[in-house]
């Protein structure tokens, strides 16, 4: 091999890989502006519903379907503010791993949304099988990866890990 072929096999291998990251480093960095923007926006929307359903007493009156609207309003915020909190701490740990558990718990929550929000009375009976049924497998999901002891959850250095936020004591 060329000495020449040499050096620029070895300036690609490091030039590449740092571009490629700040590259990466921008787009997570766009993505959390972005969803934040989204989640503001979102909860702005969400106080002006509130203000109106007040206003026009139809809380006063437990009307189920501005209660299921409500609350489908928060879940997606819910399910927003954890999505980027997931990007967030993957981009300042400087780490790629996914928080495996984090995103089943976010998947979690947006079935749980569909629930809320369905309209039994129209919604194919197909569909709720599969909302359950995938609910459920979720659920084994996380519930096996609860019970796998951490020293088992550690893998090859390039696999993604799975790991929970960190406990705080109360």
């Amino acid at each position: 091999m060329n000495p020449i072929d040499k050096i620029d096999e070895n300036h690609q291998n490091l030039v590449v890989p740092k571009a490629f990251r700040r590259f990466e480093d921008l787009i997570i960095q766009a993505l959390m502006v972005l969803i934040s923007i989204m989640v503001l926006a979102a909860f702005w929307g969400l106080i002006v519903d509130i203000y109106h359903l007040l206003m026009h007493g139809a809380l006063n009156n437990l009307n189920h379907k501005a209660f299921q609207s409500v609350f489908g309003m928060i879940m997606t915020l819910l399910i927003a503010i954890e999505f980027n909190h997931t990007i967030m701490h993957a981009h300042i740990e400087s780490s790629r791993e996914v928080l495996v558990k984090t995103v089943i718990l976010v998947a979690i929550l947006a079935i749980a949304r569909q629930f809320i929000v369905a309209e039994v009375e129209t919604i194919s009976p197909f569909i709720l099988i599969a909302l359950a049924l995938s609910l459920l497998s979720l659920g084994v999901v996380y519930w096996l990866m609860e019970r796998l002891p951490a020293s088992q959850r550690k893998t090859r250095k390039n696999v993604p890990v799975a790991r929970s936020r960190p406990q705080f004591r109360q």
